[in-house]
């Protein structure tokens, strides 16, 4: 019964095109979706992401001070 009301409210009269239109998901609240039912995995994609950034940061501040010397 839950899934019936949820696709009766998706949709709409398009007067323009004069006919009924099926409102679509944008890829923002997909993402929020996929964010709250996979927490443990998009954790784990920041943190991986996070930690190349700095090791790269620090790397390229070891260069510096290399070619300084």
């Amino acid at each position: 019964m839950e899934y019936a009301k949820d696709e009766f409210f998706r949709i709409q009269y398009n007067t323009k095109l004069n006919r009924l239109d099926i409102k679509k998901e944008s890829w923002t609240c997909k993402m929020c979706k996929m964010i709250k039912t996979h927490k443990f995995l998009t954790t784990t994609i920041i943190a991986f992401l996070l930690f190349a950034f700095i090791n790269i940061a620090m790397i390229y501040s070891f260069m510096n001070i290399l070619t300084s010397l």
